[in-house]
C-alpha cells in the first residue's frame, strides 16, 4: 500500500498531530480548512491531511490567525500547489520537446 492510501481515524490523527485536540480539529472542520475521506460512514485522514493540520496548527500557534484568515491562506496554499503542478507537467511536456523547442520558449521566458 502506498503512503497516499494510508488512511489515520480521528484517534490515529488526534495522536500524530501532538498540538491538535478535538475542539481544534472541529474548528477546522467546520471551517473546511481540511476534509477527510469517507471510509463507510466515518472520516478518515491521509497523510496529507496530517501535514495540512500540522500548518494550521503553526498558524494558528504562531499567528493566532482567525477562521476567515485561516481560509484565506490556506486556499492561497492550495492555490501555490496546484500551480505547482502545474508547472512541474509543463516542464514534463517541454521536456519531451525538440532541443529547437525548448532552446526557443528558454529563450522567451528570459533564461
Amino acid at each position: 500500500m502506498s503512503e497516499a492510501t494510508v488512511f489515520l481515524t480521528e484517534e490515529e490523527t488526534l495522536a500524530a498531530v501532538g498540538r491538535l485536540d478535538r475542539a481544534l480539529l472541529t474548528r477546522f472542520l467546520r471551517i473546511e480548512v481540511i476534509r477527510p475521506a469517507d471510509s463507510g460512514g466515518h472520516m478518515v485522514y491521509r497523510r496529507v491531511d496530517i501535514a495540512r493540520l500540522e500548518l494550521l496548527c503553526d498558524l494558528c500557534d504562531d499567528f493566532d490567525l482567525n477562521d476567515d484568515a485561516l481560509g484565506i491562506v490556506m486556499g492561497l496554499v492550495d492555490q501555490l500547489h496546484g500551480t505547482r503542478s502545474d508547472l512541474v507537467a509543463l516542464m514534463r511536456a517541454l521536456g519531451e520537446e525538440s532541443d529547437e523547442v525548448r532552446a526557443r520558449v528558454t529563450k522567451r521566458i528570459g533564461r
